[in-house]
């Protein structure tokens, strides 16, 4: 084992082997409950991540049902946007003590808080990330589990393809239903759990939680991607107070030359409405909100370029996407049909807002 200890609460396990079978050889990760090591699985040659729960952590029933539980959900959720865990074990260390593991995919790319102290984040950057976030819910919800700790440093970044990648991770704080893989939401109540600047407001006032508490949550992920600063800061009774009684302030206003559309800015503020009733009701519906936001946004870029170059039925057409904007769909769609009369180069235009007025 090295002699330097490390900058983590737990104890130093490097080079340690695990279950005769997984050679902990870097410390890459921690925090208060556990520390994570990348190591060799040397039964199958590959490398991994290994989460070494602190020993006084994993010592009564409710501490390690948490842990079975976060293993169990880990292993059932078969999702590109959540965190595999392959393996979960236990060994005694060299004074009795218990270090329970769980065994996960290595994942080299940081998390999303290292993409924000990079610098501030374009916003069809921050919608993909947000779209990858809200899909890592969905289905950890359509298991009958909420996360209760959505944050930057939960979501792990890698790349497949070239392409970024975001994992949702760190299960611990989860609360699954009885039977773990229902389909029915489920509801908690009482413990103050998570991380204060990222709880919603039910959270904040120990309310019954349902799914839309983790929308919450990641529409604050989403607002700091989009402004580089959370909507709330403060000491720790500041940001419960903010949670439960304070409006967030306008994204493109905190960000003026982020080029932030209205349309997306409409979509975090709705998900961080105070009343859960007034947040969209599923990850899912979140999702096709931000989508059909920068979609828009692309064909009213579009718009512009094609009016640049004096097309006929541009004025028709953006006052289809200023109706858009407001919400007055019937207008939008009124304008989209003359735009297209004008010329037919606007029917695609025309087809999206008939969409709209179909629903």
């Amino acid at each position: 084992m090295s002699s330097s200890v490390p900058p983590s609460p737990g104890p130093d396990l490097r080079g340690e082997l695990l279950g005769r079978r997984y050679r902990l050889d870097e410390l890459i990760g921690w925090g208060g409950m556990a520390s994570v090591y990348a190591a060799a699985d040397l039964h199958l040659g590959r490398r991994v991540a290994v989460k070494v729960i602190h020993p006084e952590h994993a010592r009564t029933e409710m501490q390690r049902r948490r842990i079975l539980q976060e293993a169990t959900l880990g292993a059932r959720l078969d999702h590109p946007n959540t965190m595999l865990v392959f393996d979960l074990g236990e060994e005694e260390g060299p004074h009795r003590e218990r270090w329970i593991y769980l065994t996960m995919p290595l994942v080299k790319g940081g998390n999303l808080r290292h993409v924000l102290l990079d610098g501030p984040v374009a916003w069809r950057r921050a919608v993909e990330f947000a779209r990858q976030l809200l899909a890592g819910l969905a289905a950890l919800h359509r298991a009958g589990a909420l996360h209760r700790d959505v944050k930057p440093e939960n979501c792990l970044m890698s790349r497949i393809d070239g392409r970024e990648h975001l994992r949702l991770g760190d299960l611990g704080l989860a609360k699954a239903a009885p039977g773990l893989l229902s389909l029915a939401p489920v509801s908690v109540s009482g413990a103050l759990l998570g991380t204060h600047t990222y709880l919603s407001p039910e959270q904040a006032r120990g309310l019954a939680l349902d799914e839309r508490s983790d929308l919450y949550s990641a529409a604050v992920v989403l607002f700091e991607l989009l402004t580089s600063q959370p909507p709330f800061s403060g000491g720790y009774l500041d940001l419960l107070n903010a949670h439960v009684s304070a409006e967030p302030p306008s994204p493109r206003v905190l960000a003026p030359l982020a080029g932030i559309p209205a349309s997306i800015e409409a979509a975090v503020l709705r998900a961080l409405e105070k009343n859960p009733a007034d947040r969209y009701a599923t990850a899912e519906q979140f999702v096709a909100a931000l989508g059909a936001a920068a979609s828009a946004q692309s064909l009213e870029d579009g718009v512009e370029g094609a009016c640049s170059t004096a097309h006929a039925g541009c004025e028709a057409a953006q006052a289809s996407l200023a109706a858009w904007t407001r919400f007055e769909y019937e207008l939008a769609h009124g304008e989209a049909t003359r735009a297209a009369r004008l010329n037919p180069a606007w029917s695609p235009l025309r087809l999206m807002m008939d969409g709209l007025a179909d629903g």
